[in-house]
């Protein structure tokens, strides 16, 4: 009895030691047969058991950084994922792409029309494969609520604007510039246009905005980021984004004071082509917003020389915070109420 006590003491003395030095100790004898009767363990068999070094402050807590994988986030191309290829059985799942992407008139058109073939005519051109493709940003500004709730977040608005970036330009110019001719006519929304009805005003001046929109919502800064999306999540300056509603006829509002950047500057020279087009909403609003931009950022920042045209008088409209279109809307039906009055 003593020397298996003593065994036991040697044994528990043996397993401390192990236990220090971040060993484990595995038994070797086969299982116990069930429903069996138990033998009991021989002693003394070296081969029953052997011990395995395990490296503790590796194992688990400390990964070597080769064994990992990796996901970066590139706002101005999408999610792109790399994986190392040291540790195969480890895998990252990549984020996907914001779907549904935003569409415009995402909302209910409502039924304060003059004419019943204008919604007709709305309800086409909205569900026009080639349109839905062209996914416009001069439409999406003012009159989509999704694309409102995308400009929330720097990587959905990043993904947004890459979709509407990727596409064929003169196919999608030719086909707004087609819309909005047909928007005016009798047979489909003219007597609301001249009405000056919120809604297809709204509509008609996205659709003749459409390329000069297009050059400056496309628009990246040096760092490859898109300039729309660095103004529109710019908390500390919420009016930088106030000068992408000039294309759509909307006064920049005096009090708006734009970050004097690069993109600005090259934004506000896209506009400045745009407004010697008579025929552009920003036609009778770029001057304006071009002097007033110079006030703060120093002479000559942006080119103000561009000369006033008597096209369309335009609404002086400020923009809504955030992109918000219902606000918009809100502010045009004020002055369409007063014209059929």
């Amino acid at each position: 009895m003593a020397a298996e006590g003593g065994g036991r003491e040697a044994r528990r003395s043996t397993f401390a030691q192990m236990a220090r030095r971040g060993e484990i100790l595995f038994d070797r004898h086969p299982p116990p047969r069930v429903g069996g009767d138990l033998q009991p363990r021989q002693g003394g068999d070296p081969s029953a058991v052997s011990t395995l070094e395990v490296s503790t402050s590796t194992a688990v807590l400390s990964p070597s950084p080769s064994s990992l994988s990796t996901t970066t986030v590139a706002p101005s191309s999408g999610l792109t994922a790399a994986s190392s290829s040291t540790a195969p059985s480890m895998t990252v799942a990549s984020s996907t792409p914001y779907s549904p992407l935003p569409s415009p008139f995402d909302t209910s058109l409502g039924n304060n029309f003059t004419s019943a073939s204008c919604p007709t005519f709305f309800q086409s051109f909205l569900s026009n494969s080639t349109f839905k493709s062209c996914l416009p940003f001069s439409l999406l500004l003012q009159n989509s609520n999704s694309f409102f709730t995308a400009s929330k977040s720097v990587l959905r608005i990043t993904q947004s604007l890459d979709a509407t970036c990727n596409v064929a330009l003169p196919t999608c110019s030719k086909l707004m510039n087609a819309f909005a001719n047909q928007i005016r006519l009798d047979g489909n929304c003219g007597q609301d246009y001249k009405n000056q009805n919120p809604i297809v005003v709204l509509a008609y001046d996205g659709m003749v905005g459409y390329e000069p929109l297009y050059h400056a919502g496309c628009l990246k800064d040096s760092t490859g980021n898109y300039c729309f999306a660095d103004a529109i999540t710019n908390t500390s300056s919420p009016t930088d984004s106030y000068i992408y509603y000039l294309p759509l006829g909307i006064n920049l509002p005096g009090g708006a004071r734009p970050t004097c950047s690069e993109c600005l500057s090259r934004t506000m020279s896209i506009f400045a082509t745009a407004a010697s087009n008579a025929s552009q909403p920003i036609s009778s609003k770029y001057v304006a917003a071009a002097q007033q931009i110079d006030l703060g950022c120093g002479p000559n920042f942006v080119n103000a020389s561009i000369p006033a045209t008597k096209s369309s008088a335009g609404r002086g409209v400020s923009p809504p915070p955030g992109v918000g279109w219902v606000n918009g809307l809100l502010a045009l039906a004020v002055i369409w109420l007063v014209a059929i009055r």
